[in-house]
């Protein structure tokens, strides 16, 4: 804890959030350790990363400043300013999101409405459900740029999407959808046999 580097971070936290250094500091902690934790996720070793690999890949990005922030703010007691700032990075995201799937061209899956919805269709998903968890399926992969695999990283979210077949844009699609039900554990069983048919 006692890096230099830390020491920046923590210093940059207390001058632009005006925030008690002892709150930086523990925020800091509690974000380090949020991010080890996942880097032990099953995900992460599925893409073929070290947990070592996983912390490089996540501590440069957004996301991880954005945790930072708003646990320092929690920590000061400044539960509202950390809410506010947390939605912000989200509804950055979300955007960021939304503009790589509206530059995904219609001859590809993803980009093609029409195909999306007959895919939905055959789910028994209604035009605008399938709408809602394609973008929410979008945002995930947007999101969950630590379990790429490596041969995955250089790629925008836009390539990503590009590679996306009807195979996969069903079973995410019945995934989401099982998810938004609350089906949760049908959800799992049906991850894990995916999983297992990849293997």
């Amino acid at each position: 804890m006692h890096t230099i580097g830390s020491q920046i971070l923590c210093a940059s936290l207390v001058s632009q959030l005006g925030v008690h250094p002892a709150a930086a500091e523990s925020a800091l902690l509690a974000t380090l350790e949020h991010f080890r934790t996942q880097s032990h996720n099953p995900a992460v070793r599925r893409a073929g990363l070290t947990p070592d690999e996983y912390m490089e890949a996540a501590l440069p990005t957004p996301r991880f400043r954005a945790t930072l922030i708003a646990s320092a703010l929690m920590a000061d007691g400044r539960e509202t300013d950390a809410r506010l700032s947390w939605e912000a990075h989200m509804q950055r995201e979300m955007e960021a999101a939304k503009r790589a799937h509206q530059a995904v061209p219609a001859t590809v899956l993803v980009g093609n409405p029409d195909a999306i919805h007959r895919i939905g269709r055959q789910l028994g998903l209604g035009d605008e459900q399938t709408d809602q968890l394609v973008a929410g399926i979008v945002l995930m992969l947007a999101t969950g740029y630590p379990f790429r695999a490596r041969h995955q990283r250089h790629l925008s979210l836009a390539d990503i999407l590009a590679q996306i077949t009807a195979e996969d844009l069903a079973e995410l699609l019945l995934h989401a959808a099982l998810s938004a039900a609350a089906r949760t554990e049908e959800a799992a069983a049906m991850l894990r046999r995916t999983r297992r048919a990849g293997c």
